[in-house]
């Protein structure tokens, strides 16, 4: 998928989250009274396809809202989606354990540290019923491109980071050890190979919007008028406790 004008952005994005979230979807088993939860799912944008794609009697959505990601509370109750919102913390959590049948999260893990993601790893495997099935995509933090190397440079140089940045996103063989640890089972990593790459003044904007130091553009401005963005494949890590 690629965007050249502004337009484009907002439909391409539409079409890379549906086809993300029906990635998911065909790894995981929903029935009707399934309890599902989505941490991280800030603005919404792969909570709507999911909806519309899963089985469910509570779909509840949980992130932290704080920070750079502040306005994506509005922009998520703007959308008037039948959910349970709730806002708070994946380390510390405030379900019941064993309440919930279903976690799916994207790009959520990025923003912790190594023994944050292991606190978070942990409150998943807690609030999770027996047989119940956590999945969780990552991009790739190995770029197979220049474009996917500068998405993962301009995350370096990123002006508002929420917690300390270790990572772009954990490896996957990494996260998956983490589930070892925390006695998940069947664990499996799948790839999710479709892209949206950016390309020409749309590079500039994307980057900019990111909220990116003036460093970044200083060093990389030339690569990213030659190569433009293009977002790293996604590892969808599956896992059942």
């Amino acid at each position: 998928m690629i965007v050249r004008r502004r337009e484009e952005i907002e439909p391409t994005l539409n079409l890379y989250y549906s086809a993300l979230a029906n990635f998911m979807v065909t790894l995981i088993d929903t029935k009707e009274d399934s309890i599902i939860l989505e941490a991280g799912c800030g603005s919404g944008a792969l909570t709507v396809p999911l909806l519309s794609q899963v089985n469910y009697s509570e779909y509840v959505c949980y992130d932290f809202y704080s920070g750079v990601y502040e306005h994506s509370l509005q922009e998520i109750l703007e959308k008037n989606l039948e959910v349970a919102l709730i806002k708070g913390d994946v380390r510390k959590m405030s379900f019941r354990s064993e309440s919930i049948d279903i976690i799916i999260s994207n790009e959520l893990l990025c923003e912790l540290t190594r023994d944050d993601t292991q606190k978070a790893v942990a409150e998943f495997y807690r609030i999770l019923k027996p047989g119940g099935t956590f999945i969780h995509g990552v991009l790739s933090p190995y770029p197979e491109n220049k474009a996917q190397e500068l998405v993962i440079l301009a995350d370096k140089y990123s002006a508002e980071p929420v917690f300390p940045k270790e990572w772009f996103s954990p490896p996957a063989d990494e996260l998956a050890g983490m589930l070892h640890r925390e006695n998940f089972s069947e664990i499996s990593i799948n790839y999710f190979l479709e892209t949206v790459k950016f390309v020409g003044d749309i590079a500039f904007e994307t980057v900019k919007g990111w909220v990116t130091k003036p460093e970044f553009f200083e060093k990389y401005s030339e690569d990213l008028k030659e190569y433009g963005l293009e977002y790293p494949a996604s590892q969808v890590v599956y896992c059942r406790k």
